[in-house]
């Protein structure tokens, strides 16, 4: 997992943005405090300065022991603690260093800096090396340039504007607002208004430093064309306008879609109140829609998409085996994450047992739940998010939108599924699925955890992902297991 020093500076990150962005004057101040533990917290996580601390106070202790000894004292100094190393914990360093200032308190009630200028040297030098000790405490901690969330400026969106539509006479951008909590995006709100198209609403989604998930969709030029193909196929998306793929402009690559009318009325763990009936009834009918849309693996569009990719396959079995000989092992890769005991028997598990399944694959949203969506009153209109979309076993979407909804237990939003699309899907399909969400989350969290500790570029919500959701969603892959093997006997 990330280092003490990564999550240190991580945490110091978090409190310089809110120190920027708040007014308040009390939370400023406290805010300041926080950031003074912080640093000398990150100052702890680098010991070597320390360490020669105590390694020049031992040899400033002999010389006081040798001087006192010439001058005819008799000396009795208190005991040293026990031998310290490189990795010594900060406790055994600071008693290392107590007990110095209580030897050398010791040996200077023998010395008198008046009887001679060795004397008085060798105290001078005392006091340098205690204020060597305090004035470490002042010093900046920062081994790298402040972590910050990535920052698009409205002079550089207008700049950007006048310069790829300069048709676009008098254009002016206001009411530019960046989305906090963005993970694998970052989502930027602006108002526009020019000679041509007169005001509009936009929203670009961006691509961040560093991906929970290294999908291929993660990469808007793909996802791009992957959420023109749903708006194609009339599902309720934000209409895509243009994919800007030279970074140079605006710091990364993105993509440009309209504002869709309306607001989040729920997040991960489902709606903020009660749903209407017209608000329930969007929410299922369109996630039927979705599974009952089939690609046109010849559509220009699907193939500029990552969904180009999926589209060869012709059952559910096809693409699920794909999915976790292929895909995963990908994300495991890309994210530079260990193989720890519990992937490799997982990995190993899903491979060898892939339902069998004749049917045809559906698009699968992965993440279909109130944080990817925007309603205006009862209607859906847009549905977010599409980087993690696939094709595979409608299983697969089962599993977070069931209890993101909330409504139904399985067996109840199975019986919905099947009376508005005609398919059943088996327990077994849906353990396994199970299996396959654990494993994602399992890979994501260690993914944001490898982010943290080796990229100070990382987005700072990758620690919700790391330390929040994995020990959440993550600890039970045997009890799962046992699950699906019991479902798959039936």
């Amino acid at each position: 997992m990330a280092s003490n020093l990564q999550m240190l500076k991580q945490v110091r990150a978090v409190t310089s943005l809110i120190a920027q962005t708040t007014d308040n004057a009390g939370h400023k101040s406290l805010l300041s405090v926080a950031d003074i533990y912080l640093n000398n917290l990150l100052l702890q996580q680098a010991p070597q300065f320390y360490l020669d601390l105590v390694a020049q106070g031992r040899a400033l202790v002999e010389e006081g022991v040798s001087l006192a000894v010439k001058s005819g004292a008799k000396l009795t100094l208190p005991s040293e603690p026990a031998a310290l190393h490189p990795d010594s914990r900060m406790e055994a360093i600071d008693a290392h260093i107590e007990a110095l200032f209580d030897r050398m308190v010791a040996i200077i009630g023998l010395l008198d800096e008046s009887r001679s200028a060795q004397e008085k040297d060798f105290l001078v030098r005392v006091s340098r090396w205690e204020s060597r000790f305090y004035k470490h405490s002042t010093e900046d901690a920062s081994t790298s340039a402040p972590v910050k969330a990535m920052e698009i400026f409205q002079e550089a969106v207008q700049a950007y504007l006048e310069k790829k539509f300069p048709q676009w006479k008098d254009v002016k951008v206001n009411k530019l607002v960046v989305l906090e909590g963005g993970i694998s995006k970052k989502t930027i709100l602006f108002e526009t208004h020019d000679s041509v198209n007169g005001a509009q609403s936009l929203v670009i989604r961006a691509e961040q430093p560093c991906n929970l998930l290294n999908y291929d969709g993660s990469r808007v030029a793909l996802e791009f064309y992957s959420i023109k193909a749903m708006h194609q196929a009339g599902m309720p998306v934000a209409e895509p306008l243009w994919v800007e793929e030279d970074a140079s402009h605006l710091g990364n690559c993105f993509l440009v879609s309209r504002k869709a009318e309306g607001k989040p009325i729920g997040g991960n763990f489902g709606p903020y109140e009660p749903l209407t009936p017209g608000q329930l009834e969007s929410y299922l009918l369109n996630f039927f829609k979705l599974h009952s849309i089939r690609l046109d693996p010849a559509d220009p569009v699907v193939q500029k998409s990552h969904l180009k990719v999926w589209s060869r396959f012709r059952t559910t079995t096809e693409a699920d085996h794909f999915f976790v000989t292929e895909t995963l092992p990908q994300l495991i890769s890309r994210g530079q994450v260990r193989t720890t005991p519990q992937i490799a028997r997982a990995m190993k598990w899903l491979e060898k047992n892939v339902p069998v399944n004749d049917e045809p694959p559906v698009i699968i949203h992965i993440d279909y739940a109130f944080n990817n969506m925007i309603f205006d009153g009862d209607r859906m209109t847009a549905l977010l998010d599409w980087e993690t979309t696939r094709l595979g076993d409608p299983a697969n979407d089962f599993i977070w939108t069931q209890i993101n909804l909330g409504l139904y237990s399985m067996e109840e939003f199975r019986q919905k599924y099947f009376d508005g699309t005609g398919r059943y899907v088996s327990d077994y399909r849906i353990a396994y699925a199970q299996i396959t969400k654990c494993m994602i989350n399992l890979i994501a969290g260690w993914t944001g955890a490898q982010f943290i500790d080796s990229d100070d570029s990382a987005p700072l919500h990758m620690g919700v992902m790391a330390y929040k959701f994995m020990p959440m969603l993550c600890p039970d892959i045997d009890g799962l297991i046992a699950a699906a093997e019991a479902a798959k006997g039936k």
